[in-house]
């Protein structure tokens, strides 16, 4: 029997970063950029996370997919997801989940 229902859904964020050519520049001192350069080396600062962020906008959350499971199917999604906690007992896990959606409709 599927007691439990999942829903996955992915939530997504704009960020924007600015930096100053020059900054950028310093980074490489071995020669003079040009703007094609300066946009590489700008887009590798944000993949290596040298940079803070600028600003932030939530643009939305959207569900990817919906599934009944059993609570055995829980379970093992459980210990997946959060393999941390793959040590509490079984109880102590279908409590938690339980109450996760009980905490949510009080507030």
């Amino acid at each position: 029997m599927n007691d439990y229902i999942v829903v996955t859904t992915i939530q997504t964020f704009r960020h924007r970063y600015v930096m100053h050519k020059d900054d950028i520049q310093s980074r490489n001192l071995s020669h003079q950029a040009s703007e094609k350069d300066l946009i590489e080396w700008a887009q590798d600062e944000v993949t290596m996370e040298d940079v803070n962020e600028f600003s932030q906008l939530y643009l939305n959350e959207v569900i990817t997919d919906v599934n009944a499971i059993s609570e055995d199917e829980m379970l093992k999604l459980f210990d997946k997801d959060n393999d941390y906690l793959i040590n509490w007992e079984k109880e102590t896990k279908v409590n938690w989940v339980r109450k996760q959606f009980k905490e949510n409709i009080n507030e």
